[in-house]
């Protein structure tokens, strides 16, 4: 999900680093003491609001292209530059409170995939606006580029990157996709309702998947047995709507004029970075991080916090006092989640099986969304989840194309989770030492399950034509040269757990990219904390279209798409667990 930037106008003056000295990573990153300079933030004033007072209505759609239609005859009639600014902004509230209803009601969906009402609204919505989107435009670049006057005056009113983007964007120019992006998502919608409602019929009982992995009564040999039954039989189903995902995904990319979808894909992601950069990425953490990930694995012992149960009240009791002697700029966001229950964590058998954070532009209210069944990993997503609904409170803007990197918005959560480390004994009592080498192991399982999802991805989309068994082949291939079918053992049918395929295909690599800077910042965090935080905050507070490559690099984080930099990221997780 795209994350939005505002204006930023408040300054926040916080500790860092003196003189001309400089903190640098083993990762091979150096950040003088400058670049720690006070983060800027939004004014944005957020007013206590609940989910009770957001009522869902569907927008006026045929309103939106009527305003669409007198906006492209004025500027046809070459209608004074000012006063067509004006209708266009008018027209982005209209644009904003449509967007707002489309993020509402996908939350009130994900609360009962099973309610027809939501589902349908949010597909015709869904639908609707991806038609306008392309409409959107097009009247925005034919007013754009209409005079020189219009321009200079867009540029003023919404910023050098807002303008740049819509002169850019060429993706939507093909409007006779809408068709296939209507049934791919009517595809997606099938997949959530069967992920969140399948069950596997095992001798008389029925299990579904949260059953099979909280049973603790099960042996070790019956719950591989189930798990690999239940993924087996899940793939029969889930397996032939991704084939016709993969088949209308492959002419979109086509009529598009992109050699595959992952080309596509990642360029309308707006990645500054390419799938031949990540396929670098890939083969370094195969080569690199993999067997440290494997002796980690195998080495280090983390049963009694997988055997552990958290309460939710302890969790969002400790997560307050956590969050203000950190930083204010966690403490604000984090109070007014809590006062206002901007989060939902109830554990329901209907209930999308995801988690999330969305936000209500229209209430200026970010919304997490999980499920809280008592693991040490609810604890750990909900802290990642804390990273985007900072972001969303701090740096949310509201507008038509207001895009953020992926990566970047990925970084705001994974990083976080990591520069809490000092305080996880608020969250993990006794097993705070056994859940920091837990959050560094599944730092390096990110990397490694996310790099073989993207190859395993890419893989498809190059060869649209596999079958459902090459398919499977593929992927437990893949799982061997990452070593994860030699640490938990695969057989090939398990990718259709994992609901971005479905949803956001070719998402997974972020998750990767992202974690290679918030480790670097977690390294940095050793030896100066503070200094860490303020480039933590900084990086959360960027600009709106602000890349993954600039951002790090102005911050003197190393690239991500390097070998010499994913050994230096090796090299640490190893001399720190061990």
């Amino acid at each position: 999900m795209l994350l939005f930037g505002a204006l930023a106008v408040l300054m926040f003056v916080a500790a860092c680093a003196t003189g001309n000295t400089a903190i640098s990573s083993s990762v091979g990153g150096s950040v003088s003491s400058q670049t720690y300079s006070a983060p800027v933030l939004s004014d944005i004033e957020h007013k206590n609001v609940t989910l009770l007072d957001m009522t869902y209505a569907r927008p006026d759609i045929e309103r939106m292209r009527a305003s669409m239609e007198d906006l492209q005859s004025g500027i046809s009639d070459g209608k004074d530059a000012e006063e067509m600014i004006a209708i266009y902004q008018a027209l982005q509230q209209q644009y904003s409170h449509a967007d707002s209803m489309l993020s509402l009601v996908y939350l009130l969906y994900a609360f009962d995939v099973t309610v027809d009402f939501y589902r349908d609204e949010y597909a015709f919505l869904q639908s609707a606006l991806s038609e306008l989107d392309a409409q959107m435009q097009g009247v925005s670049a034919a007013l754009f580029g209409s005079s020189g006057e219009a321009e200079a005056l867009a540029r003023r009113s919404f910023g050098e990157g807002y303008v740049d983007a819509i002169m850019g964007n060429s993706f939507y120019d093909d409007a006779t996709i809408q068709q296939l992006l209507d049934r791919e998502e009517q595809l997606t919608l099938e997949y959530d309702r069967l992920s969140a409602t399948f069950s596997l019929l095992d001798n008389g009982t029925r299990w579904t998947y949260a059953d099979i992995v909280t049973d603790m009564s099960l042996r070790s040999d019956e719950y591989y047995r189930l798990y690999d039954a239940y993924c087996a039989a899940l793939n029969e189903q889930a397996g032939g709507i991704f084939l016709e995902q993969l088949s209308i995904r492959a002419e979109i990319a086509a009529r598009l004029g992109y050699s595959n979808y992952a080309a596509y894909c990642y360029q309308s992601y707006g990645r500054d970075y390419s799938p031949e950069d990540a396929k670098i990425l890939h083969a370094a953490v195969k080569r690199h991080i993999a067997p440290v990930f494997i002796d980690a694995i195998e080495n280090k012992d983390t049963s009694d916090l997988d055997a552990a149960f958290f309460e939710e009240d302890a969790f969002f009791s400790a997560l307050s006092s956590s969050a203000n002697a950190f930083s204010p700029l966690l403490g604000e966001p984090v109070t007014y989640m809590l006062q206002n229950r901007l989060y939902d964590v109830t554990d329901s058998s209907v209930k999308m099986d995801s988690s999330f954070t969305t936000y209500i532009s229209e209430h200026r209210a970010p919304f997490i969304f999980s499920r809280w069944t008592g693991s040490a990993d609810d604890v750990a997503t909900m802290l990642h989840e804390l990273g985007h609904f900072t972001n969303y409170y701090h740096n949310a803007g509201v507008g038509y194309s207001a895009g953020d990197s992926l990566d970047l918005a990925e970084m705001d959560a994974q990083a976080l989770v990591l520069l809490l480390f000092d305080d996880y004994e608020r969250f993990y009592g006794d097993l705070a030492n056994e859940a920091r080498t837990a959050a560094l192991i599944d730092a390096m399982y990110t990397l490694v399950s996310c790099c073989m999802e993207d190859e395993f991805q890419q893989e498809v989309y190059a060869n649209p034509d596999m079958t459902l068994d090459e398919m499977n082949a593929l992927y437990v291939s893949l799982a061997d040269a990452y070593g994860l079918e030699q640490t938990y053992g695969y057989q090939g049918t398990e990718w259709v757990l994992i609901t971005h395929t479905f949803q956001t295909p070719l998402y997974y690599i972020s998750y990767a990219a992202s974690m290679v800077p918030s480790l670097e910042l977690f390294d940095l965090a050793q030896s100066d904390a503070e200094a860490a935080k303020a480039a933590y905050f900084r990086i959360l507070t960027r600009e709106a279209y602000a890349s993954l490559g600039d951002v790090l690099a102005k911050n003197g984080l190393a690239p991500v798409f390097s070998e010499r930099t994913i050994i230096g990221i090796a090299d640490m997780i190893n001399s720190y667990i061990n």
